[in-house]
């Protein structure tokens, strides 16, 4: 069963330089995409399509794509957005349901590109009718199609095969397949996972799609390390006593207990989001801004990454998450109680010239104080007897979200009549960004991906090298818990920081937690 109507505006993050001197703009050659082609038809399909993420994010993401972002249109006029789920249910009601995200003042020209069809991601048949449907729209001519996974990685082989063998672009077209986390739960269903999906398809085609990479402050990174030679000197063991990333969300599994219960905090955000933030801090320069060699860097970076101590790894759970009906469904069955944790926080190290001795702290929890996301890079502390005395370290913080920023936490005088020389405060060297492109807007991480796709761009995704890696550093770590250890995590409250065993970790090595200086905007929001 199919629907068709015949024949979106989400306000990103502007980014910032408080100075006021003249812009310059530097473009690399070697890093340009291809171009879209606006002739070609082009058909979205997502699999899932009745989802949270479609509703959230994709159906917004392509209607900027398509009528409401300053570029618009950056995909095809003729473009064509297919809904497929095993849901039946008839457009209008699938629109007003999924597109209420979507852009009020450009919602009827996008429904207008919109369809759906009912049907098996298990049945040929199915994908046939998906085919007839997908030629009619593009006029029984050459197009080109995307295919977005927002479905249980358990579905990622078997509609692969039927897209493969149903499904593919006609007529010379390319067809790309989006593949949304996560990718297996350890290196054992990885593999069995990537040769499904790898026998159909060849790498070129598969974009594992990891939606930090598309943010802003992320994407930056590469810039602030590569393209600021002042960092350079100071980026090693020499200068450098701690690199800390955290991922903090004030809210609980919110109605993904029994999902969520399947994989936990380590599987849901460690080896995948931080774990791709925490190579682009630690890599060293590519070759070029080419996407192959960008990610062969990344990888170098975890082959050196070596597999986690448990003693290094305090895992909690916030008080309340075994009140949730799904965990208690889940505990009749198991026979106890879920040992799922909410929190961890891990060290890792790098064995290599640039890191070696330097911890790299993660650390991520649901229900905890605040939401953030912070990349914090202590540097070494003054000897003793230095001309200030006993200061705060420096640090060069990055915020990933909310409200992206870069800023360098140095001292500076107290300003006023009476203050000496040696009275200094810690205060904020501002590299927020946003003064200085506040007219421009910022892609929301999903149009910036999608949009990468379509040029066949694949600098922001996810090898498949990658993730053999990621895996090879976590799956250790997490047998042990679950294993052989069985290790019950440390019970924390909700709204708290997390396990206190979790601080006496990160304490042990060597980071160091200062007051807040009073600087608006910047020490309140950052303490972590």
């Amino acid at each position: 069963m199919f629907w068709s109507c015949g024949r979106c505006s989400v306000q990103g993050t502007a980014l910032a330089d408080p100075t006021e001197d003249t812009e310059v703009t530097v473009t690399t050659e070697d890093a340009s995409p291809q171009e879209v082609d606006l002739r070609t038809p082009l058909s979205v399909v997502i699999f899932g399509a009745t989802g949270d993420l479609a509703k959230k994010k994709l159906y917004p993401a392509l209607c900027q794509l398509m009528f409401a972002c300053p570029d618009a249109p950056l995909l095809p006029p003729t473009t064509n957005i297919i809904g497929y789920a095993r849901t039946k249910i008839a457009l209008p009601d699938f629109l007003q349901k999924q597109g209420v995200n979507v852009s009020e003042r450009h919602r009827e020209a996008f429904f207008s590109r919109c369809s759906y069809i009912a049907g098996g991601y298990d049945s040929e048949p199915d994908y046939q009718r998906l085919h007839e449907h997908l030629c009619a729209l593009e006029g029984h001519a050459k197009a080109n199609r995307i295919f977005f996974f927002s479905v249980n990685p358990e579905a990622f082989a078997v509609i692969c095969r039927c897209v493969k063998a149903k499904a593919c672009a006609p007529a010379g077209g390319y067809t790309r397949l989006i593949i949304e986390k996560p990718f297996g739960r350890d290196s054992k269903s990885f593999a069995e996972l990537d040769a499904a999906t790898s026998s159909c398809f060849p790498e070129s085609s598969l974009f594992r799609i990891d939606h930090y990479l598309g943010k802003e402050v992320v994407l930056n990174l590469v810039t602030l390390r590569f393209g600021n030679q002042v960092f350079e000197p100071l980026w090693n063991r020499e200068s450098i006593a701690s690199v800390q990333i955290t991922f903090k969300e004030d809210l609980g599994t919110g109605g993904r207990g029994g999902y969520f219960d399947g994989f936990g905090i380590i599987r849901d955000i460690m080896q995948n989001h931080l774990m791709q933030v925490l190579t682009l801090v630690a890599m060293e320069a590519p070759a070029s801004l080419v996407a192959e060699d960008v990610r062969d860097e990344k990888v170098k970076v975890l082959k050196q990454i070596r597999p986690i101590d448990p003693k290094d790894c305090v895992v909690g759970q916030y008080d309340g998450y075994q009140d949730d009906a799904d965990i208690k469904k889940l505990n009749e069955q198991k026979g106890y109680a879920s040992r799922c944790p909410t929190f961890a926080a891990v060290v890792l190290y790098l064995d290599n010239e640039r890191w070696s001795g330097v911890p790299f702290i993660m650390k991520a929890g649901k229900a905890l104080e605040t939401q953030q996301t912070i990349v914090r890079i202590q540097f070494k502390k003054a000897p003793p007897n230095s001309l200030f005395g006993d200061q705060p370290q420096n640090e060069l913080v990055i915020r990933i979200q909310p409200n992206e920023a870069i800023y360098y936490k140095i001292l500076a005088k107290l300003p006023g009549l009476t203050q000496r020389a040696r009275d200094v405060q810690q205060t904020v060297l501002d590299l927020d960004l946003k003064k200085r492109f506040e007219l421009r807007r910022t892609p929301e991480a999903y149009e910036k991906l999608i949009h990468d796709v379509i040029q066949g761009e694949s600098h922001n995704f996810v090898r498949r090298d990658e993730l053999e890696q990621a895996w090879r550093i976590f799956d250790p770590l997490l047998h042990e818990l679950e294993v052989t250890e069985k290790r019950v995590p440390e019970r924390y409250t909700f709204g708290s920081r997390g396990p206190l065993k979790a601080d006496a970790l990160i304490d042990r090595m060597g980071f160091r937690r200062y007051t807040v200086t009073g600087v608006p905007g910047f020490a309140e929001d950052d303490f972590d």
